[in-house]
This record gives C-alpha cells, structure tokens and sequence, in this order.
C-alpha cells in the first residue's frame, strides 16, 4: 500500500512542472478571454471596459455579421484540405512502395523538399509567383494564355490556397504512409497472390483495412489543424479579396484570420474574444464529430 502510494506521489512529482505550465500558458489566458468576452473591451473602453452580457455574441449570430459567410467557407476549406491532403500523400506513397519502381529514395528525397523548407520562406514564394507578374503568369503568356488572377479573383484565390496548402502538407502524409506501408507483413500480400488477387481486392481487402487504424486519427488531427490555419491564409492572401468596402472580411478568410483582421482594424477585442470562444468550441465539437463518425479514437 504505502509503495503503491509513494509510486503515485512520484508520478505527480513528475507531472506537476508541464500541469503548472499548461495552466499559467494555457488555462488561465483561456478562462480570462472568456470573461473578456461578455465586456465591451476595447481600444475605447481600455480601462474602464463594462460587463455586456450576451451582447457581443448577439452581434455575431445577427444577419448584418458576416459570421455565417467566413463559417461557410472554414468548413469547406477545413475539410477539402484534409481530405486531398490525406489523399495526395497516402497515393504519393502507394505509388513509391511499387515494387517495379526504379530510383526510389530519389523521388522520396525530392518529394520531401516541401517539408524540409520553412513554411513562412514557402508561402511567400509561392505568393510571389502567383502574383500578377509572376512566374506562373509568365509561364502562361509564353504559350500565349492570359494571366490569371491567382490572389484577387475569389474563386482562384480559394484554389491557390488549397493548392498551396496541399503541396506544404503531403510530405508529411507521404513519409507516414510509408511507415505504415512497411509494417504490414509481406506474408499477407504473398497469400493474396497465390489467391489470385487483383492489385483493387489487395488494397481493398488487405492495404486499406490496415491503413485505416494509423490514417483516421491523423484525419481527425488534420481537421482540427486546418480550422486553424492562420498561417497560410494570412501570409498568401491576408483573407482577400476583400468582397466589399467596409468589411473586414475576404473571401479566403477562416474564422482565426477574420478575427485576426477584425482585431486589427476594429480593435474591439471583446466581441474578439468572442469570436475566439466560439471558435474553440467549435473545434472541439468538429473534432468530436469527426471522431465519432470515423471511430478513430475507438477500440478495435
């Protein structure tokens, strides 16, 4: 008994420095946004901010807000970007674990350049060449193709996000896939050619199942991610193009970086840390679904 309980004393001897820390970074600045949150502070109201109740996020649900627009578009970037880049690293690696395939540490090592840069030095090299005097645009006229408008047009600047988000995002993908390609036994995939299997009922049957386990908790994760994604969107686009004067909102904005925006040119951060909770259960509650949904997080 006393072993026993000198063994659990120890272990929260050991856990007591990263719970102290995760509380003061953490916990605390957490439940003060919250407060924050129903008060009216701001840059007018810096000290003598009041208690405003429901108010800020009344704001928020109302029809003039534009809340519902950049939610719309946070969900449709959040799950387009998991899925293609889930997708493009897991065939990316299926495709290098071909056992015909010559020179393959090569293509893996190339294929691993996007992961072994910066993000930041990344994206914006990507927005210079997506910029109107681009390299991408220069490519086009040289085949006698219009430029296009890869950062100002709504519709191509959601997919040059998306693209550019794909290409920073696969390696990972890639070098995980792999790993997990490798610890299937090899006995199986003989078993499955002496049976007379087709390259579809092997992976069916044998490479997808297995995957499964090691690819669904990292879906879950990469939602989770994405919905965050401030990073990418702020530093390619900034959230534009602006869709009117007046709003503080563009067409490739998520919440964080519209709230980021909001922040900045309105410095309302009351109805900002509004926005903040919302978005953190939100994430919570996206993550619980996916979770549910894809049992990631379930016994076999």
């Amino acid at each position: 008994m006393l072993s026993g309980r000198k063994e659990s004393a120890t272990a929260y001897t050991y856990l007591l420095p990263a719970l102290i820390a995760i509380t003061v970074v953490t916990v605390i600045p957490a439940i003060y946004n919250i407060y924050i949150s129903f008060t009216n502070y701001g840059l007018f109201h810096y000290k003598e901010f009041q208690f405003v109740g429901l108010a800020n996020f009344v704001e928020i649900f109302s029809m003039k807000s534009p809340f519902f627009s950049v939610l719309g578009w946070t969900f449709t970037w959040t799950f387009l970007s998991s899925i293609l880049n889930v997708m493009t690293g897991l065939g990316i690696a299926l495709l290098l674990n071909h056992p015909r395939l010559k020179e393959r540490n090569l293509y893996r090592a190339l294929l691993i350049i996007p992961w072994a840069l910066p993000g930041v030095l990344s994206i914006q090299m990507w927005h210079s060449m997506m910029g109107s005097e681009g390299i991408l645009n220069q490519i086009l006229n040289v085949f006698g193709l219009e430029g296009v408008k890869w950062l100002t047009d709504t519709t191509w600047a959601r997919i040059s996000v998306i693209t550019v988000n794909v290409w920073l995002s696969f390696p990972y993908f890639m070098v995980i896939s792999q790993a997990a390609l490798k610890s299937i036994p090899d006995e199986l995939y003989e078993a499955a050619h002496t049976d007379g299997g087709s390259r579809f009922q092997i992976f069916r049957y044998i490479t997808a199942p297995l995957l499964r386990r090691i690819m669904l908790p990292l879906f879950v994760t990469q939602i989770a991610f994405q919905f965050n994604n401030f990073n990418l969107i702020y530093l390619l686009t900034g959230g534009g193009p602006r869709q009117s004067m007046g709003q503080y909102f563009g067409s490739t904005d998520i919440l964080v970086s519209y709230t980021f925006n909001l922040m900045r040119e309105v410095q309302r951060y009351g109805l900002t840390a509004a926005y903040g909770v919302i978005t953190f259960f939100m994430t919570i509650l996206l993550m619980l679904c996916s979770m549910k949904f894809t049992n990631a997080m379930g016994e076999e």
